[in-house]
């Protein structure tokens, strides 16, 4: 009943179909059943001499038999099937080795599907189908008008997505600014929106229309990043004990990285005072805040032992009235 041809056929689709329910060939499992199932389609294909084809397709009167338009629909949704999963896997492969943005590789993935399809739907039309193609074409220009003016700011935000997922200035994991004051990691970023988890572990949704115009800042993953620190001193105290004490104070701060070098600088005269910039490098950027807070703390501790006062000095004023000083007060500036 069955030709050489066929025979080996169908052992190629059993054989992929085993290696793909083995666990060994987990990622590749979508692709060798679509192979598998494109090959078991080949294997009834309706060519003379092709008894297997010739049961399931044959025209006797007396007995059912399946239609042949059928075999050529299934044909090209199988092969956009394959099309398709190849597709996934050389984006797995290639773009995303390690799948660290799955949602960016999904919509990569979806748009190269949509494409395969459509082109698989026109090949249904045309070749099995025998209706003019034009035709189709000129409904579906009229309908993706219609379609396109009703979702003008859907599909904004879908070729926003793109262009992000193309540039990439930032993805998943990565922690950001944005210029309106939203502040966390990116924690997915798909067709419509990016979503970012805040701080406060609120979830932000930023369509990609929106924040592919904004002033982002990326802080990548949350590590090595650098902090810094203001504050005014008396001019009449030397910068060199200032920034020795500044530096000392940092050296031993928890949360700066380890073999770092904080480092401080006298920056500019500001009235009677000398403005000093403290910057530092923490581990992790999540939790800069809190390293920034205990610093100052025991930067203000240190200068207080040292006698150093931060900010404006203390000027002691008397007023006097017919020779005699009737109070004295301190003010400041």
């Amino acid at each position: 009943m069955f030709g050489p041809v066929e025979l080996a056929l169908l052992v190629a689709a059993a054989g992929l179909w085993i290696c793909g329910a083995v666990p060994a060939f987990r990622s590749y499992r979508s692709f060798l059943w679509a192979g598998g199932t494109f090959l078991l389609t080949a294997a009834i294909f309706p060519r003379p001499g092709n008894r297997l084809g010739e049961f399931f397709f044959a025209s006797t009167e007396g007995r059912w038999h399946l239609p042949l338009e059928l075999f050529g629909i299934a044909w090209w949704l199988l092969g956009a099937w394959l099309v398709k999963n190849l597709l996934d896997l050389i984006l797995r492969r290639t773009i995303f080795p390690d799948d660290n943005q799955p949602h960016a590789r999904r919509i990569y993935a979806d748009l190269g599907s949509g494409l395969v399809y459509v082109v698989a739907f026109v090949g249904i039309v045309d070749t099995v189908l025998k209706q003019p193609i034009s035709a189709v074409l000129a409904t579906s220009g009229v309908f993706a008008i219609v379609l396109g003016l009703a979702l003008q700011n859907t599909l904004a935000d879908v070729f926003a997505g793109l262009a992000i997922n193309i540039e990439r200035p930032f993805g998943a994991g990565d922690w950001v600014t944005v210029k309106d004051g939203i502040e966390g990691q990116v924690m997915e970023v798909n067709w419509r929106a990016t979503r970012i988890r805040t701080s406060s572990n609120d979830m932000a949704v930023i369509p990609n229309s929106v924040i592919a115009r904004a002033i982002v800042t990326n802080h990548r993953r949350a590590n090595e990043h650098i902090c810094s620190i203001a504050l005014k001193i008396d001019h009449r105290v030397p910068p060199a004990r200032v920034i020795s004490t500044l530096l000392a104070a940092a050296a031993g701060s928890v949360g700066v990285v380890r073999g770092s070098s904080p480092e401080a600088y006298a920056r500019e005269f500001s009235d009677a005072n000398i403005l000093y910039d403290l910057s530092f490098v923490v581990d992790d950027f999540v939790t800069a805040r809190r390293v920034q807070s205990e610093l100052i703390t025991r930067v203000t501790e240190s200068l207080c032992r040292q006698n150093i006062e931060i900010g404006i000095p203390v000027t002691e004023v008397a007023a006097v009235e017919s020779g005699k000083t009737v109070e004295n007060s301190a003010l400041r500036g």
